[in-house]
């Protein structure tokens, strides 16, 4: 049998039946739901022809530039600068490709500032859990606080300057730490700050179901657990750091 047949069949009969059951599941409304797709995709090892096609679909079925921009952008934090640089590269292409133009805010100088980064970045880490400064800069604040430092920085660069709300961002930073499947303890804490800003139980296991589709049940099941912890640590769930 052609190994093209092949494909064919497991594209009917597994993968896109599956996304297009998850797809129609009214847990997610649109935006949160393409937010979850770009941060999974954005996750994974596809190369350019795959993102552009997947990038293309979303367009297709009407998923916001912006959104789809900010969120790339703030994937950075988690994949890194070279992977979001594809990834936003292969976006601006799928764009050119249909007659359409990209944007990026320009920031003043003001705004780009390492005070006013900084500023930003506290005040939006505060707001997803009040608890978490204290605990992180108390674990490496002494040795690398300079790291530290850079972190409330990218809060500062990407979340607080966003075009999106929070819960759209939690939603997206859920999907891609789930689908990395090497972050333990930053999904915890960011599953708790999704709880705190106003995510529900039930869509951050909806958003699993979506890590399971990018990543496979093993990484579906540890974020399932990784749920479990932040219920059970309430709003003060953190990274756990020491």
């Amino acid at each position: 049998m052609p190994s093209n047949t092949l494909t064919s069949r497991f594209e009917t009969f597994h993968a896109s039946a599956y996304r297009d059951d998850l797809e129609t599941r009214s847990q997610l409304s649109q935006d949160q739901r393409f937010a979850v797709i770009i941060a999974g995709l954005s996750s994974l090892p596809l190369n350019g022809d795959q993102l552009a096609s997947e990038w293309s679909k979303l367009l297709e079925q009407g998923c916001d530039l912006k959104l789809a921009e900010d969120t790339i952008i703030q994937m950075a934090a988690y994949i890194g600068f070279p992977r979001a640089r594809q990834c936003l590269a292969v976006l601006e292409g799928a764009l050119n490709a249909c007659g359409r133009d990209g944007y990026i805010a320009e920031r003043s100088a003001a705004e780009r500032s390492a005070e006013a980064r900084h500023e930003r970045g506290v005040s939006v880490y505060r707001q997803l859990n009040p608890h978490a400064l204290g605990n992180i800069n108390a674990a490496f604040g002494e040795i690398a606080g300079d790291v530290v430092e850079r972190t409330f920085l990218s809060f500062g660069d990407v979340y607080a300057l966003s075009e999106q709300t929070l819960v759209i961002q939690q939603f997206a930073t859920i999907a891609a730490l789930g689908t990395l499947g090497c972050a333990a303890p930053q999904l915890r804490f960011h599953i708790g700050a999704g709880l705190n800003v106003g995510i529900t139980q039930e869509q951050i296991v909806e958003t699993i179901a979506w890590v399971q589709f990018f990543a496979g049940a093993p990484a579906a099941y540890n974020a399932l657990t990784e749920l479990k912890a932040a219920i059970a640590a309430g709003t003060g769930a953190t990274p756990g750091y020491q």
